[in-house]
């Protein structure tokens, strides 16, 4: 496809949401979803089995070997088992572990971010190196890598469009060009009473997420731990929102949850959310900001392009947005 041709991909606001349509919950329907999240078997180990009732998106579980020590997230939404954290002094035995477990419960991607020092040891047993997420540990790189089990979750064919996406911007996108705010418009820091305001915000934007944030509750838990919200509000309405969720120990934070809702479209107010995003992060120490954003998404990808930040890897078939799995963009900046 001619560069000429990836007009036709450009979107009239920075926004991870496709065209709104009605403003629905995802859970707020009437017939039941295909992710069958009314009970949710998962097996924790082998003899180890367990329910969970009601809607789970994942479940975080830490397993203590004589061998190893793992950290795992499992990703029950986007069918993935997450690496959150290891140490190993028998590699072998902690990948057969993992793999028992993605087998087990039906998960096809099993997702890491590997140590400078090992990564090559996940690449010999059967991983596949899908980018590189620059300063990520306190300065140093991460190497993002996937085991995958179906072919169907191995290939996408949007791979070759997406990658003249990223030629596009990089051949005709100036960098730093930003808006004027319109003054109609303030960006401030949400706190809990602005909830309310925030889960209108993403059940408007998004008719599926990777997380719940259409949970009050959810948003609640996440404010009282690691993550930062910011949002704009034109004339007093509140229009759109996104957050850092911060890692102190590794020193960086993941810009995610973007959305704006379409009567604020095209006035530039995401760019100016995620600028105020990297001065918060940058007076508390955190040295990198990165995202994973929607490879589709011209706008998204834009609005890091402009800010500085570097491409650096594509992750293939890697969340569940708007009912099928999409490949995400990595987009890293180092901010002090």
């Amino acid at each position: 496809m001619p560069l000429a041709k990836l007009a036709a991909l450009e979107e009239p606001e920075i926004s991870q949401a496709q065209e709104p349509t009605t403003p629905v919950d995802e859970w707020g329907g009437l017939e039941p979803t295909d992710k069958k999240m009314g009970l949710v078997p998962l097996v924790l180990d082998k003899g180890v089995k367990t329910t969970a009732v009601g809607t789970i998106y994942g479940l975080d579980f830490e397993i203590e070997d004589d061998f190893y020590t793992v950290n795992v997230f499992f990703d029950y939404y986007n069918r993935r088992l997450k690496i959150l954290h290891y140490e190993a002094k028998d590699y072998a035995k902690m990948f057969a572990r993992l793999s028992y477990l993605a087998e087990a419960n039906n998960f096809d991607k099993i997702f890491v971010k590997a140590n400078p020092s090992d990564f090559q040891r996940w690449l010999s047993h059967g991983y596949t190196l899908e980018g590189v997420l620059k300063y990520f540990f306190k300065g140093n790189d991460a190497y993002i890598l996937s085991r995958f089990t179906t072919t169907e979750r191995l290939f996408s064919e949007n791979l070759i469009r997406e990658s003249e996406l990223i030629e596009k911007l990089i051949y005709d996108t100036p960098r730093k060009k930003t808006k004027n705010l319109d003054k109609r418009i303030k960006i401030t820091k949400a706190s809990t009473t602005n909830i309310p305001e925030l889960v209108r915000i993403y059940r408007e934007v998004f008719a599926t997420y990777p997380s719940p944030l259409t949970n009050a509750d959810y948003i609640n838990a996440v404010m009282s731990k690691n993550v930062l919200f910011r949002m704009a509000h034109l004339d007093g309405s509140a229009v759109a929102a996104a957050s850092a969720e911060i890692d102190f120990k590794n020193s960086n934070a993941e810009l995610t949850d973007c959305a704006t809702m379409s009567e604020a479209q095209g006035k530039g107010l995401m760019q100016h959310i995620l600028m105020r995003l990297e001065e918060d992060l940058s007076s508390q120490g955190i040295m990198t900001a990165y995202t994973l954003s929607r490879a589709q998404s011209y706008g998204m990808n834009c609005a890091f392009y402009r800010l500085g930040y570097e491409f650096s890897g594509r992750l293939v078939n890697n969340c569940d947005i708007f009912g099928q799995f999409e490949d995400m963009n990595i987009w890293v900046k180092k901010l002090i």
